[in-house]
């Protein structure tokens, strides 16, 4: 059996559900690549399940219903496979409730949403199955969609035919950074850092590094050379999907790229007359994000398009040319720090979630964020930016500052971070430091009651 990391619990849940009688029903989605057919590959095959994964493409009807046919009876009756055909989906369903009336059976439906768009019937044919011949049958049914707004809207939304039918619904989101560790195991805590955030957690991509060779090498193989996994072809299909007009989403996300954050902005360096669909698009698919501050702006929170638009776009000639591993070594490399800068804070937000309620994290919070402000001193205006703010309800209960670099967390930084505290509307919120390379003496005796927290300890 290959080696699988993570997902303890939704493989708990799954098997939950599997464990109870009669018919059971999950929906399960999230963004491309990210490890949900490899999910419910383990899950089969843990528990030995019988089990049919029907694969949806982009086919017509005819071809569908042949193919889920195949596979359906190649699973179940491979002695009639080729002998036996089916003339309609209802004809499948018919049989899979007669073969699941006294045995479990794993019915998977993988991309659901291609089949769902070549037979627009398919939701409400399911629906009346769910609730007739299916509803007394031993049926594991499982659906799975990369296409994230439609299987929320169409598939679980209040207005949807299958809305309900579902025991068990969740999204199956990125690794976190200690489990993308585990696919590096050999290398630093800085180093499994930078996969982290070179990859963004996303399963396929961790799984293009090798950690028996130089992480310089893994980049500049995977970003950097002629034939890079990371290529503009692959950014583009991260980028669209199933989007049209896929100029424009590339567009903006050179802008927001390039420093143009605000709405206006994008819209300026785009020359678009209106991104707001193009940008509700690029969030819910989870590439960008929009930060809720007193002046809203946009950033590109897919860390692994955010370093190819920044690094390797700009390079593309010399990497074409052959030059990539040049081109990295002068202009890119030395940026690596600075690059994992808001990694480092998502790393640090993540962090003190997980350890809310131990004695790793200093006070009681619900939820942490990043602080934005502009006050007026004096006669001047003092912008205020704090990297995590954790609140409980409405309050602001604790402060913290993340630094990336090789060197220590310094006093300049200290007292510039002290400095800000004074802003912010908070009576004596507990103070929390991350620092990738420690903290020196003088952070150290100053920090009263401070946590202070290395990479090292992160992990």
């Amino acid at each position: 059996m290959d080696k699988f990391i993570g997902r303890r619990e939704e493989l708990a849940s799954l098997k939950e559900l599997y464990d109870r009688k009669g018919f059971q029903m999950a929906v399960l989605f999230g963004r491309r690549r990210v490890g949900k057919t490899t999910l419910l590959n383990r899950f089969i095959e843990t528990n030995k399940c019988k089990a049919i994964s029907f694969v949806s493409t982009e086919m017509t009807e005819s071809e569908l219903l042949e193919r889920m046919g195949n596979d359906v009876l190649e699973s179940l009756s491979p002695s009639l496979n080729g002998k036996l055909k089916f003339d309609s989906f209802d004809s499948i369903f018919d049989y899979l409730a007669e073969e699941s009336a006294n045995e479990k059976i794993v019915f998977v439906i993988d991309e659901y949403p291609y089949l769902a768009k070549s037979c627009p019937y398919m939701n409400s044919l399911l629906q009346k199955y769910i609730d007739t011949k299916w509803k007394k049958s031993n049926l594991y049914f499982i659906l799975l969609g990369s296409l994230v707004s439609f299987m929320r809207e169409d598939v679980l939304g209040a207005s949807a035919p299958l809305h309900g039918r579902a025991n068990l619904e969740f999204k199956i989101s990125p690794f976190n950074y200690k489990d993308t560790a585990l696919f590096v195991p050999e290398y630093s805590a800085e180093e499994k850092a930078i996969v982290y955030g070179l990859t963004g957690g996303v399963a396929k991509y961790i799984e293009q590094f090798d950690s028996k060779i130089s992480l310089d090498e893994n980049i500049e193989k995977l970003f950097f050379s002629r034939n890079a996994f990371f290529s503009e072809e692959q950014i583009k299909t991260v980028i669209t999907g199933e989007k049209s007009n896929p100029v424009a989403y590339n567009s903006i996300i050179d802008a927001i790229a390039n420093g143009k954050t605000k709405y206006n902005e994008i819209q300026s360096a785009t020359g678009m007359s209106d991104i707001s669909f193009c940008l509700k698009n690029l969030i819910s698919a989870e590439i960008v994000e929009r930060r809720e501050t007193p002046k809203p702006y946009y950033l590109i929170s897919d860390s692994m398009v955010n370093f190819y638009f920044q690094f390797v776009a700009p390079g593309a000639s010399l990497i074409n040319s052959g030059k990539g591993r040049i081109y990295y070594e002068k202009k890119v490399k030395q940026n690596l720090h600075q690059f994992m800068g808001s990694v480092f804070e998502r790393m640090a937000k993540d962090y003190i979630l997980a350890n809310v309620g131990t004695d790793k994290i200093p006070c009681f919070l619900t939820d942490v964020v990043e602080y934005q402000n502009s006050v007026k001193v004096g006669k001047e205006i003092k912008h205020v930016e704090i990297d995590l703010l954790g609140l409980y309800g409405k309050n602001y209960v604790l402060a913290g500052e993340c630094k990336f670099k090789s060197e220590k967390f310094d006093k300049e930084e200290f007292d510039t971070f002290m400095d800000k505290l004074n802003y912010l509307p908070a009576a004596n919120p507990k103070v929390m430091l991350f620092s990738l390379s420690g903290f020196t003496d003088y952070v150290i005796e100053n920090s009263n009651d401070f946590t202070l927290v290395t990479l090292e300890k992160m992990y």
